[in-house]
């Protein structure tokens, strides 16, 4: 598969917070692009910029032999590649489904193996950098399944991520998300700490944070998140729900490995909180806000 961007037509389904700049991305880069959307607004902008719309998701299987997915959970995505009204009944061999999803990575597999059957293949393509890397082109895609089929698509992941790292068999990929959103979660309830105490010092937390962004404890968590906190403005770049979920799938991936991941299992629970309070879908910073509660 020659990766012609004027002979090429890709399919994408799922254009939310993430989705829709990713689609963007592509049309401005030449791709043409058939997507399927549920909201009249996103429907609106992308046909605007050039976008291919259809009311049905099969049609996408029809016009397209590389199709990307980026959906909410693992039931979705088994739902549009699988169900018989969707992308399974008109499908092409050689189909390259690129799932962006973060999904269990026994669920990946699950559907990498279903494929076959179809003569078709699944990379599990897990993204990290928020709705901020979306739109910049700038994304870390962690890539899973066949080698010679990343390979195939690589350029074409080059136009979503400036970090395209290929890290082995199907579901690693999606194990490489665990661990990261394992990371930002504990990262975050690290800098809603060290803000507070700041605060609490008296001591002014934009300083604070301006000088360790100098140092050793530099992140984009301490600079994205930490600024959203110090703002109090948890607009969505990443929802705590979906936070909320993918730790989920890591704190079941290191039950079935047993092992205890204190400080995961702590990130999940304040999460969690945030979520019972209704923060659910405000950005998963919004844990900051669960800090300020905790008593002595």
């Amino acid at each position: 598969m020659t990766m012609h961007k004027t002979h090429t037509e890709i399919g994408f389904i799922g254009l939310g917070i993430m989705g829709k700049p990713m689609v963007l991305n592509l049309i401005k880069a030449g791709f043409k692009i058939h997507f399927y959307a549920r909201k009249r607004t996103i429907i609106k902008d992308v046909k605007k910029h050039g976008g291919i719309f259809h009311n049905k998701i099969n049609l996408i299987a029809k016009h397209c032999n590389i199709i990307f997915l980026n959906l909410p959970d693992g039931k979705d995505v088994e739902e549009v590649i699988c169900k018989k009204n969707n992308l399974w009944s008109s499908l092409h061999p050689n189909t390259i489904i690129i799932d962006m999803s973060t999904i269990s990575p026994k669920k990946t597999i699950q559907l990498h193996n279903k494929l076959k059957e179809k003569k078709s293949w699944l990379l599990d393509c897990p993204v990290s950098g928020g709705e901020i890397g979306a739109k910049k082109g700038k994304l870390s895609i962690m890539v899973g399944g066949e080698k010679k089929i990343f390979n195939k698509i690589k350029k074409l992941l080059q136009t979503l991520g400036d970090k395209i790292t290929y890290i082995g068999k199907s579901g690693s990929g999606q194990i490489t998300k665990a661990c990261n959103q394992i990371l930002v979660a504990s990262t975050m309830i690290a800098v809603s700490e060290i803000l507070l105490l700041a605060e609490k010092s008296k001591t002014d937390r934009k300083l604070v944070q301006s000088a360790l962004l100098g140092g050793f404890a530099n992140s984009k968590i301490l600079e994205i998140h930490g600024k959203r906190m110090i703002e109090n403005n948890y607009k969505p770049g990443f929802k705590a729900s979906l936070h909320l979920k993918d730790l989920k799938i890591a704190m079941k991936l290191s039950r079935d490995l047993n092992l205890k991941l204190k400080s995961a299992n702590l990130s999940k629970s304040l999460i969690q909180k945030a979520n019972d309070k209704k923060y659910q879908n405000l950005d998963s910073s919004v844990v900051n806000k669960i800090i300020k509660l905790i008593k002595k």
